[in-house]
């Protein structure tokens, strides 16, 4: 029974995924001849009279600006956020598509928070990087404001605590450093406090959650814990009538320690001392645990691993030595005056790289207690996302190597960037060998079959990798080492923030890829398409394309396609679904204008002539990218 069931199981055809048809595209172009190759140009073939055939031809001019009906099924809606003004000053959350507008009513100065206008003011008062704080979440906001001589933080649209120069302190200003803890559940500020009598001075204090602290001097920071619930700082008297004094959580602690770190578990607390003549004790909670010239405390994110860089030996021939949990590491002492300059951890938290040096810049990486090669300079430290393998480059007699693990791979110059998969332990790198290109991946070097190689990723699951083989202008993309034959990189940019942005994208479920095209044989024109999965699909005539992203689900695709002085058009799938002008005429030059909610709608930012608003798109089901490919329904929903 077994054995049928075996021999059953082999002979129903394994369903062919779309790795698979991309890698065999692949493969029936290298048999056929990969021609032309990208940034040739061909002659085009002609009719008669000497036009383009129809052949060249777009068959699928989807972004002719006209009239246009969106998918059945789409909802469109909008939301005034604020009334257009000029020189208002929008800022977005790093989530949601929140927006925050500073402009004016009548006279007075006043925010608007997602459509609902806030109390008025006399100023909006400026922070580090803008007029208003979100909270990582981007759930939450918070500014300062100033009303007559009074100063005012408003979170949430709601006043949390009032004061002046002299009385409570000021809110705002480029040194209020006003901000929301890590995990977004509180809001601070250094508040300026000036008094005239008995002396003229400005102290600073600390306001957390609206309660003022002890005024003193500056404070130079301020050290959170993982968590966000806890906080230590160092408070010293401007009037240096009283000790320094560390405050943890708002309360003098009962013993000095500064340069505060907390253990990953946010439960515990390093500090040092100095102590006569010149050595220094580090404490935890308090409590010496050892005595040496200096200190240097690592602490991973997870775990409870500590290591500690230790300075100790004479005057006249200090050392260091690395110290884990309490216990010193053997074979890890410097020679005289040498250093230990760097740890790095492992994601898991349970592995540690150490690199040790001294004097005459002789280098080695020490991994959870084991020396390695001695090199003369050392960077990019880092483990595999398994925390399995150590990873960096090194330079040492006039040769540059990447190391994985133990082995070493190494070219004559540059600098190579290793490239880890977000999941395993895979490791990829360009190396130029003998003068030429090289790919390294997985401990293994292959010779590129074009002039040079960019953009290598792997896919969010790190079972496929990818680049963009670069000859001539051209690039085509290659995936798993197989090049697409139907690939050819536009100049149409992903990202128009970020210009080191990847020229590609990958699906959530890695099961997708995509990158903004051109046809393999020029067509004299402007014709612009998209790679999906390994076909060109044809998209546009004229214009520009930006902000190619897949939705969450990994169902649909969407982009932006740019017509110079008419409105932009969102397509999905191939689809326009809405026409829009961006907000401040500068589409996604703004961090946050355009994000998917976890309902898989797609929200983004506009204006028209009155108003700045935010428009929210629920999908159809009538596209996807099978529709894209020039499927049916049917045919994607067995997919």
């Amino acid at each position: 029974m077994l054995g049928l069931i075996t021999l059953a199981s082999a002979q129903t055809p394994k369903k062919e995924s779309v790795w698979d048809k991309i890698k065999k595209a692949g493969q029936q172009g290298a048999a056929q001849g990969q021609q032309p190759q990208p940034g040739q140009q061909p002659a085009q073939r002609q009719d008669g009279r000497g036009r383009p055939s129809p052949q060249n031809q777009s068959q699928n001019q989807a972004n002719d600006s006209g009239a246009f009906k969106p998918p059945a099924g789409t909802k469109i809606e909008e939301k005034i956020l604020a009334p257009l003004q000029d020189r208002a000053k929008f800022e977005v959350s790093p989530h949601g598509v929140h927006v925050a507008t500073t402009e004016t009513d009548g006279s007075r100065a006043v925010v608007y928070y997602d459509g609902v206008e806030g109390p008025k003011f006399d100023e909006i008062l400026p922070a580090v990087g803008g007029n208003v704080a979100f909270s990582p979440d981007g759930n939450r906001y918070a500014y300062c404001a100033r009303s007559g001589v009074q100063y005012v933080l408003i979170v949430d649209g709601k006043e949390l605590v009032r004061g002046s120069e002299s009385q409570g302190g000021r809110c705002g200003g480029q040194n209020s450093n006003l901000s929301f803890t890590s995990n977004s559940k509180h809001v601070y500020f250094f508040a300026d406090l000036h008094v005239e009598t008995p002396a003229d001075r400005t102290y600073t204090r600390f306001v957390f959650d609206g309660k003022p602290e002890i005024p003193g001097g500056p404070i130079a920071g301020i050290a959170f814990s993982p968590d966000g619930d806890h906080y230590a700082y160092i408070w010293n008297d401007v009037n240096q009538q009283k000790s320094w004094m560390l405050i943890i959580d708002g309360k003098p602690a009962p013993y000095q320690g500064g340069a505060p770190q907390w253990t990953s578990d946010s439960k515990h607390l390093y500090t040092q001392k100095s102590t006569p003549p010149n050595g220094t004790e580090l404490l935890f909670d308090g409590r010496p645990i050892a005595k040496a010239f200096n200190f240097t405390v690592y602490i991973p994110p997870v775990g409870d691993m500590v290591v500690v860089a230790v300075t100790g030996g004479t005057n006249f021939h200090p050392f260091s030595f690395l110290v884990v949990n309490g216990k010193k590491v053997p074979g890890s002492d410097t020679v005289e005056r040498g250093a230990i300059s760097k740890v790095v951890f492992s994601p898991d938290g349970k592995h540690y790289a150490a690199i040790i040096g001294d004097l005459n810049n002789h280098l080695c990486v020490m991994v959870d207690g084991k020396r390695g090669q001695e090199y003369t300079s050392i960077d990019k430290l880092t483990f595999t996302t398994d925390s399995s393998t150590v990873v960096y480059t090194a330079y040492v007699n006039s040769k540059v190597f990447v190391i994985v693990g133990d082995q070493e791979f190494g070219q004559p110059l540059g600098a190579p960037q290793p490239i880890i998969s977000p999941v395993g332990n895979r490791v990829g790198a360009f190396i130029a060998t003998d003068g030429t290109p090289h790919l390294l991946m997985d401990k293994q070097i292959t010779a590129l079959t074009a002039h040079g190689g960019s953009d290598l990723s792997f896919t969010p699951d790190g079972a496929h990798y990818a680049y963009f083989a670069v000859d001539g202008l051209g690039g085509r993309l290659v995936i798993d080492g197989a090049p697409q034959p139907q690939s050819s990189l536009s100049g149409d940019r992903i990202d128009m923030q970020n210009v080191s942005t990847l020229k590609y994208i990958f699906s959530a479920d890695s099961k997708h890829v995509a990158h903004f095209a051109v046809p393999i044989t020029p067509t004299g024109d402007y014709q612009r398409g998209v790679f999906l999965d390994g076909k060109y699909v044809q998209i546009s005539a004229d214009g520009t394309n930006t902000d190619l992203t897949f939705s969450p689900d990994s169902k649909h695709l969407f982009w932006i396609h740019l017509y110079g002085d008419r409105p932009l058009r969102v397509f999905i799938d191939g689809k326009p679904l809405v026409d829009f002008f961006a907000a401040g005429n500068s589409v996604g030059m703004v961090a946050g204008w355009w994000d998917f909610g976890q309902d898989g709608t797609l929200s983004f930012l506009a204006q028209d002539e009155n108003s700045l608003k935010r428009i929210t798109l629920t999908l159809s089901d009538q596209t996807n990218l099978a529709t894209m490919l020039g499927g049916g329904g049917v045919v994607a929903a067995r997919q």
